[in-house]
């Protein structure tokens, strides 16, 4: 009995050690474990946390393109109205233009055509003009006839009258 319970004893003494052993391997195991998986934590939280300043900051800068994408959408579709406001003036200013062109084009024409008229109304003028100046020449022409005759019909009634050759009455 002695021996068994040397042994139980013994037996308890290692079971005990061994629990010990065991226990403080255990306790070292998790112990290295809890310090890994918390070190692992610290390290996922900082990466975490990384990721939401970086996320913070590309949320910061969406805001801001999205605001400037905003301005830019305003500011197009104010561009936009007044290209059509300048594209409608354009529009008016070519047809205005273009009736201006056409309008210069028909008084041109219309202006042509009046110095065609005037200078063939200034070569009937002055084909008149020659006319007129041959008339006036004939017609001085006939006048000198025309007083050379009344001197010679004079003279013919003084050279009747002086030889009483006329009838009274006949050459006054």
């Amino acid at each position: 009995m002695a021996y068994i319970k040397k042994n139980v004893n013994l037996f308890l003494l290692f079971v005990i050690v061994l629990i010990v052993v065991a226990l403080a391997g255990l306790t070292s195991y998790y112990h290295s474990t809890y310090q890994n998986l918390s070190t692992s934590y610290d390290v996922k939280l900082s990466e975490i946390t990384n990721l939401l300043d970086d996320l913070n900051e590309q949320r910061s800068r969406l805001n801001q393109t999205t605001y400037e994408l905003n301005i830019k959408e305003e500011r197009e579709s104010e561009l936009s109205g007044q290209y059509l406001d300048i594209r409608e003036d354009y529009d008016k200013v070519r047809d205005d233009l273009d009736k201006t062109k056409s309008d210069l084009k028909d008084t041109q024409d219309s202006l042509a055509a009046t110095e065609l008229s005037l200078i063939s109304s200034q070569n009937q003028i002055s084909a008149l003009t020659a006319t007129v100046g041959e008339l006036q020449s004939q017609i001085n022409s006939l006048e000198d006839d025309k007083a050379d005759l009344y001197n010679q019909i004079d003279d013919i009634c003084d050279y009747i009258q002086s030889h009483n050759l006329s009838q009274p009455g006949e050459c006054n």
